[in-house]
């Protein structure tokens, strides 16, 4: 539960930012970056990437607990 509040506040602090950021400087948001990929589609993406890298992360740790969990109940086999 706490690795999801986690995730979720700072996907809400980069999204609050952004936002922030776009009311203040619109016009910057249209401006190209690569191609017709603009900088807005690229500050849009910011937060789904810190929100799949906590989940990768997340299930990292999982896993590292699972196999030590794991062996511990063989020792005590």
């Amino acid at each position: 539960m706490r690795v999801g509040l986690r995730v979720g506040l700072r996907i809400a602090l980069v999204w609050v930012l952004y936002v922030v950021a776009a009311a203040l400087v619109p016009g910057v948001y249209g401006t190209p970056v690569a191609g017709a990929v603009s900088l807005g589609v690229v500050l849009a993406v910011v937060p789904l990437g810190i929100g799949v890298h906590g989940l990768v992360v997340y299930g990292r740790r999982v896993d590292q607990v699972t196999a030590a969990s794991d062996g511990d109940d063989r020792r005590w086999a």
